[in-house]
């Protein structure tokens, strides 16, 4: 390899970093406003009576599904974490669910 060749081969491993952090920053970004969208939702249907345990297992069940693929890869106990914390709101919603809450 010569110069030239490493050089384009640094450079386009930096963008894939890049990219890799920005799809990182945007999902954070999306679980974010899933979670603030959610709880709107849930004030506005527990004024009206409604059931809102369902909103809080959908959000969870996405938020526990990231962290245990992103701990199965990198083995981050701080994902790990979040997973076991989400999957344990994921069974207390089900079962407030199916309880009529």
């Amino acid at each position: 390899m010569n110069k030239n060749e490493i050089l384009k081969k640094a450079q386009k491993e930096k963008n894939d970093e890049l990219e890799i952090q920005i799809r990182d920053q945007s999902m954070k970004w999306s679980y974010i406003a899933m979670v603030l969208v959610a709880f709107i939702f849930s004030v506005a249907r527990s004024y009206q009576g409604l059931p809102i345990m369902d909103l809080p297992v959908t959000v969870c069940s996405s938020i526990f599904v990231g962290n245990i693929y992103r701990f199965i890869k990198t083995k981050n106990k701080g994902s790990f974490f979040v997973a076991i914390i989400t999957f344990m709101v994921v069974i207390i919603s089900l079962i407030r669910y199916f309880m009529g809450h």
